[in-house]
This record gives structure tokens, C-alpha cells and sequence, in this order.
């Protein structure tokens, strides 16, 4: 077989070669002798640029995302407002409503009240909690016509129910008043 030129020339120059290890300090000394020539800029460590990494990361979260969102399914539940204008009106009626007579029982109530006031507050949660439910079946059933008369019912119990406590509200101080008149004369 032919030597390779290679190992020809490794056996030639070997025992010319240097296989040891500089020293610790020796980049030091090599660095320290080109400063005093002027030459050369001392070194600093390089700063790791983490904006790129960040960015790319950043990118595949909000990708990964959109991707999430758009191969979920829409929702579990919906609103009443969702199946059709009128449905929206209707949903946007009573939610007024609701809320106009809540803001009034929170101005007339009195320490007098607020063991009704409690009271109500609980059965409008407790309502609230099977309009969640609702919203979940009408997803489920297809915009059956029986979840949405129980969803517009569901409301009107909401709405009844604070009319009635806010004219319970009235009566008590209605008569507290004329008491207060009564025992003034």
C-alpha cells in the first residue's frame, strides 16, 4: 500500500511539533504585550442579544394561538343576543331592566331591607347560575325553541322577582314613615 502524503509528513516533522498545552495565563500575557504595542483594543466579553430569541419566541406563541383559536370549536355556551336580532333586543331589554332595578334597590335599601335585599340577591344568582346553564344548552340542542322561551322566562323571573323586592323596599318605608309621623304628633 502507498503512504499517505499526509503521514509522511506528520513522521517528518514530528519531533518538531508542539502538543502541549499553553499555559492558564498565557492569552493573558499574549493579550497584555499587544496592548503595550497600542495596537489592540482589549477585549469584552460579547453580550448575548436576546431580542431575536424573544422575538421568534414571542411570534410562535401568538401563531400557535390563532391556530388554537381558530381550530377550537366556537364556543360551549351563547347569549340569547346570538340567534337573532330581535333575540338581541330582547336579551339588551331585559339586562337594562335588571340592572335599572338593581341600581334602585341599592338606593332605597335601608338596614330595615337588607336581610330582603340578601335574600333576593341569592335567588337572582341562583338564576344567573341556570341562564349559564341555559347558554351551555343552546349550544347543545341547536337553538331549540324551548331554551330560548326558558332563557326569555329566566329573565322575566329576574326582572319580577327585584320588582317585587323593590316594591316590598317601598312598602317598608312607606309604613316607617308613617310611623315616624304618627308618633311625631
Amino acid at each position: 500500500m502507498k503512504e499517505d502524503k499526509v503521514e509522511k509528513l506528520f513522521k517528518r516533522m514530528q519531533d518538531q511539533l508542539d502538543i502541549h498545552e499553553p499555559s492558564a495565563d498565557h492569552q493573558l500575557r499574549f493579550l497584555e504585550k499587544l496592548q503595550h504595542q497600542n495596537k489592540v483594543i482589549p477585549l469584552q466579553p460579547k453580550k448575548r442579544n436576546w431580542y431575536k430569541p424573544l422575538a421568534i419566541a414571542a411570534s410562535i406563541v401568538v401563531l400557535f394561538g390563532i391556530a388554537t383559536m381558530k381550530l377550537a370549536p366556537n364556543t360551549e355556551e351563547a347569549e340569547l343576543a346570538s340567534i337573532s336580532p330581535q333575540m338581541q333586543e330582547t336579551q339588551s331589554f331585559f339586562t337594562s331592566a335588571i340592572q335599572i332595578q338593581l341600581e334602585e334597590i341599592n338606593k332605597v335599601s335601608s338596614t330595615e331591607t337588607k336581610e330582603l335585599v340578601t335574600d333576593a340577591m341569592r335567588q337572582i344568582e341562583k338564576l344567573e347560575f341556570d341562564y349559564e346553564t341555559l347558554k351551555k344548552d343552546l349550544v347543545r340542542s341547536e337553538n331549540d325553541k324551548r331554551v330560548i322561551s326558558a332563557m326569555i322566562k329566566n329573565f322575566q323571573k329576574r326582572a319580577n322577582l327585584l320588582e317585587e323586592v323593590l316594591q316590598k323596599i317601598n312598602d317598608i318605608n312607606e309604613y316607617k314613615l308613617s310611623e315616624n309621623e304618627n308618633s311625631i304628633l
